[in-house]
């Protein structure tokens, strides 16, 4: 065998196997990722459902213990016997208790035969209850243990077709562990209350009762189904891959707190993971192909012989001429082949540096035009609006004229970049425009109120302040309703809120501005990770910035303010939120009253 077979068998050989040995480790490492993956995603996916569950169930069992333990309604019950009006509150006050829930029912059964409930005895007669096959049982229970029921055939006309079924908290109500129970009372919510936590997730999810009898599910046709006719779990460990129908299944199962019950997850794994292989399958496919390609470059250049130095001379003579194009084409193993493919590589590279600034210049050029094609002089969009505002005002049509100020306004207030800050009258104009064309596109108005002293219209602030956190009040606040914005503005002495600040900024004449709404307010949950939000100090505001460009966008909210505020005053300024669900919000900033002696950037 010749020298030059020699080497093409061992460079071939020095390249196969490591690839063939790396590509089997990669890929058994990466299925081994794909399922680890798989199963804590689809894992996390349960427990979220099983949360909401929880928040069910929990609601149902708090109504229960507010009926059992509510004075007035125990009252109400005693004298409802013979007074009507008692009945008539006492029914009230149940429909009071349900909300606007409209799938929650409530029902009290007294042993005396006496019934009272949340729905009419028109749509379903609660005395049916006691020929119920599980009613017999709800004597047996304590006094606070609740008996669950799923897969129920709904008491109710189904207001639609997914309200076939009903999920059930029975309670037996009595005076004392020792005496018999005097009441019942059954609280309940159609299925698919359930049934819709469940629609957004690919998975196929169960809920099982004790006897794995199926309470909840996406086909209506299986609930009241035993799971085990679907898939036998009895062995099964959760979680775990298993074989049915043909096909691999990730099987995983939580237990649902208050009862017996549990959630059931299966999944087709290959559809879980196809994502996933198919980026594990494209990475050794490249792999492949580059070790392919390296294989065929390696062996073409064993192949080629070592060519004269004098070609090389006279290649480096036209290159100084002028001519880019030529290449010495020049290879080999030896010292004179390494000159030569570094010689035509670097003419290679000047040749795409070359290529790539005209390309570049091009493409600058086009842009350039493009740009100025597109451009339209923000003057002229406002003389447009102007001419626009005075033939509505020759028709005398002042109320849509006085819009299309309100919308200039604020076009020019945004467009602007002249100022960083601007006074307090101005702002307010702004909030005024913005507030005026938002009442004109929603559905209920909403009122302003303002308190500010005329001393302080021309102190200066940064520029859109008020306009997010209006926003914000917008769309979350009042978006199914109108309300009240109040909107005060008062000079705070040092004194007065020196136990916030640190020792060098307590002679500081500080503006303290609120923004509150009487509209939605805030769950405790959000409220809590909007007050972390605002804890970042100033370089951690810069970092998030930076990593994430969206934040410079104009479409700002709360956390957009504060951080701008933050770069702007450092830890000068301040902000609180007050919220609560259903009483509405609070936003109080403090800024540093500016002087005309102090200069601030971002």
């Amino acid at each position: 065998m010749s020298l030059r077979k020699k080497l093409i068998m061992t460079s071939i050989l020095c390249l196969m196997l490591p690839t063939i040995l790396m590509l089997n480790i990669t890929n058994v490492y990466s299925q081994w990722i794909i399922r680890e993956h798989s199963q804590e995603s689809a894992t996390q996916s349960l427990a979220i459902i099983q949360s909401q569950i929880r928040a069910i169930l929990e609601e149902m069992i708090s109504v229960s213990n507010f009926i059992q333990f509510d004075a007035e309604i125990k009252t109400l019950l005693d004298i409802a016997k013979d007074d009507p009006t008692a009945a008539k509150r006492l029914t009230t006050r149940l429909e009071q208790i349900a909300g606007e829930k409209s799938d929650l029912k409530i029902t009290l059964l007294l042993e005396d035969g006496r019934a009272y409930s949340d729905y009419s005895f028109y749509d379903f007669q609660p005395k049916l209850f006691f020929e119920k096959q599980w009613f017999s049982g709800m004597s047996k229970l304590s006094p606070f243990e609740t008996l669950f029921l799923g897969a129920e055939q709904n008491y109710l006309p189904p207001q639609s077709a997914d309200q076939q079924y009903v999920i059930i908290t029975a309670r037996a109500i009595m005076e004392d562990v020792s005496r018999s129970p005097y009441a019942y009372l059954i609280v309940s919510r159609t299925e698919n209350t359930i049934r819709e936590l469940f629609a957004d997730f690919k998975e196929d999810i169960y809920l099982l009762d004790g006897q794995n009898r199926i309470l909840s599910n996406r086909k209506d046709e299986l609930i009241g189904q035993n799971f085990d006719s679907i898939l036998d779990t009895k062995a099964l460990e959760s979680p775990s891959i298993i074989h049915a129908n043909g096909e691999n299944q990730l099987y995983i199962s939580m237990p649902v707190r208050f009862s017996d019950w549990r959630l059931v997850s299966v999944a087709r794994y290959e559809q879980l993971t196809e994502k996933l292989n198919g980026i594990s399958r494209s990475g050794i496919l490249v792999q492949i192909l580059l070790a392919v390609s390296f294989l065929i470059a390696l062996t073409y250049l064993l192949q080629r012989f070592t060519k004269p130095v004098k070609v090389l001379g006279q290649v480096a003579k036209k290159v100084e001429g002028g001519n880019l194009t030529i290449r010495s084409n020049i290879r080999g193993s030896d010292e004179v082949g390494s000159l030569g493919r570094s010689f035509d590589k670097m003419l290679d590279q000047i040749q795409r540096t070359l290529d790539q600034v005209q390309i570049e210049q091009e493409l600058k050029r086009r842009a350039e035009l493009s740009l100025l094609q597109a451009q339209i002089h923000p003057h002229f969009l406002f003389n447009v609006l102007s001419s626009i505002r005075m033939q509505l005002l020759m028709k005398q049509d002042e109320e849509n004229a006085e819009l299309i100020g309100s919308l200039s306004s604020l076009l020019r207030a945004t467009i602007s970049k002249k100022d960083e800050f601007i006074t307090l009258y101005a702002e307010l104009e702004t909030v005024k425009d913005y507030i005026e064309l938002m009442n004109f596109t929603m559905r209920h108005p909403i009122e302003v109120k303002m308190n500010i002293k005329e001393e302080l219209w021309l102190e200066t602030m940064p520029r859109f302040i008020f306009q997010p956190i209006i926003e914000n009040a917008y769309k979350h606040a009042f978006s199914s309703k109108g309300g009240i914005i109040a909107i005060r503005i008062e000079q705070i002495e040092p004194i007065e809120h020196m136990g916030s600040m640190n020792c060098h900024e307590k002679n500081k004449v500080m503006l303290k501005i609120e923004i509150e709404d009487n509209g939605r307010g805030m769950k405790a949950a959000d409220l809590e990770a909007l007050q972390q939000r605002l804890e970042l100090q100033t370089w951690e505001i810069i970092n998030v910035s930076l990593a994430d460009d969206q934040q410079q966008s104009t479409g700002i909210g709360l956390s957009n303010v504060y951080d701008r505020l933050k770069l702007i005053f450092g830890e000068q300024f301040e902000m609180t939120i007050r919220s609560q669900d259903q009483q509405g919000t609070c936003v109080t900033l403090m800024l540093p009253l500016q002087t005309g002696k102090e200069d601030y950037h971002v």
